[in-house]
């Protein structure tokens, strides 16, 4: 009996040891960089991004440290270290598009372990804001080509998100429905824990009464685009136009910035109609104007919550297990405009872009997928512990031995993929206001001078009401 118990202790210690060597999620490892980043610690924020993605490169966490990385160190001014990120972060995200997303032992593994395991292939929202700051990153360099380059990608992100999404959640829905089954019978069956009303209600309480729509992944494509990056691209092609045809293009995308804008944007409809006047030719350029860009608060991070569900697994139905969930955990800080004000003149800001809205909606529409894979996963582990419990029934120490590493195994593999980037703004504004012949503009507090010629731009951010406010600026001019 001593040395049975012992053996069951050692047992208890390994299962232990395994399970908190497991619990780390990505909430816990961006920590300290979102606490320097929130408190204005922008250099501090970037050098833990730049260091926790040195340790994951050619992990699947790469893409989504990279990501991080260039947000932070363009808060920080070190353009060219978030460029070369960004740079690295579309490599990623082209070599996920030949790949087809995660590959199908990727797939086989986010069901055996769990969805942290799946490669972090981005969102439509992380291509399209990746792209918009590294075009600003390229403008600010006065590198205009590789600019113009970078605009033009994201005017195909833009146009493609819609389908490409879909088709993506198509695919991998069909994927997951083809691993519940073997030889045409039903082995797992994830539709019949979800139909549990309790399961249901909990789930519900988190994502709302329609988080399984059939319907979750045909929606309209204007929440799937971001109407600050077509009003950049506007800026840009309007105040460096080739020829005619960029003109009429700065045009298109300044009314879709307005249009795809919940109740318009007063600045992004003013530009419009100015663009309109220079294509065709009322108008020689888009006037001496000097724009402000405000980037408040920060993006929502993901935090999970447990439910005990019934599993049906080969027809049986087994005891409840408690699973992981995740959900959006908005930040709480949301900075105000600064005032913005020029030769007697103040400018309103405009909300441009809600990004708490635009990582929402695609979280809710990756949800039935999210929600299936967890199930299934649970099930799929639950059903060889059920069937490794049967062999060894005869000899309670292995029967024991089963399930403390079953629960072991089940807990350190039960974390939801709280991956998310997280240094994003909460949401971004624009104001615009003729340039004073002095050249002096204020904003928050501080004296900005601009060139009186053309169009310049200010870039703020705040993260805080108590964070400091950064602002730099930047023209078209070639020098």
């Amino acid at each position: 009996p001593h040395s049975r118990m012992k053996i069951v202790r050692a047992i208890l210690s390994a299962a232990a040891v395994v399970a908190l060597a497991g619990c780390a999620t990505y909430s816990d490892s961006t920590a300290n960089m979102r606490s320097d980043f929130r408190a204005g610690n922008f250099a501090a924020a970037a050098g833990d991004a730049s260091r926790q993605c040195k340790g994951a490169q050619g992990s699947g966490d790469e893409l989504i440290w990279l990501l991080e990385t260039g947000s932070t160190a363009r808060a920080a001014n070190m353009l060219s270290e978030s460029s070369n990120a960004f740079e690295r972060a579309e490599k990623l995200f082209l070599k996920y598009d030949a790949e087809g997303g995660a590959g199908i032992g990727d797939e086989a593994a986010a069901v055996v372990l769990n969805q942290t395991y799946l490669p972090y292939t981005g969102y439509n929202y992380d291509r399209i804001m990746a792209a918009a700051y590294q075009a600003l990153n390229l403008i600010e360099l006065k590198n205009f080509e590789e600019a113009e380059v970078w605009l033009k990608k994201l005017e195909n992100f833009q146009s493609d998100a819609e389908a490409k999404n879909r088709r993506r959640i198509d695919s991998q829905m069909a994927a997951l429905e083809k691993a519940q089954s073997e030889n045409g019978k039903k082995n797992y069956d994830v539709g019949r824990t979800l139909a549990n009303s309790s399961v249901r209600g909990k789930l519900a309480e988190y994502y709302g009464a329609d988080f399984l729509s059939p319907n979750a992944a045909v929606l309209a494509k204007g929440v799937y685009t971001n109407p600050f990056a077509y009003w950049l691209a506007g800026l840009y092609f309007s105040n460096r136009p080739a020829d005619m045809s960029d003109k009429s293009r700065a045009a298109d995308f300044f009314r879709l910035a307005n249009q795809s804008c919940e109740g318009g944007n007063k600045v992004a409809a003013l530009d419009a109609l100015r663009a309109e006047a220079l294509a065709n030719g009322s108008a020689p350029d888009m006037g001496n104007f000097t724009y402000a860009i405000f980037e408040s608060g920060m993006a929502p991070i993901r935090r999970q919550f447990r439910i005990d569900l019934p599993l049906y697994v080969f027809g049986e139905t087994l005891p409840f297990v408690g699973l992981n969930f995740p959900y959006l955990l908005p930040s709480q800080y949301k900075p105000l405009p600064p005032k913005f004000s020029g030769g007697g003149k103040n400018a309103d800001f405009f909300k441009i872009a809600d990004m708490d809205s635009i990582i929402s909606r695609e979280f809710k529409n990756e949800l039935p997928l999210v929600i299936t894979r967890t199930v299934l996963s649970a099930a799929v582990k639950a059903g060889a512990q059920f069937a490794a419990q049967y062999a060894v029934r005869e000899n309670s120490l292995a029967l024991l031995a089963v399930v403390i590493t079953g629960t072991a195994y089940q807990l350190i593999t039960n974390d939801a993929d709280l991956r998310t980037w997280t240094t994003l703004p909460k949401s971004i504004y624009i104001a615009k206001l003729p340039t004073p012949p002095d050249g002096i503009v204020e904003i928050g507090g501080r004296k900005v001078s601009v060139d009186t010629e053309g169009s310049c731009v200010i870039v703020a951010k705040q993260i805080s009401p108590t964070a400091p406010l950064f602002v730099r600026k930047f023209n078209f001019k070639q020098k």
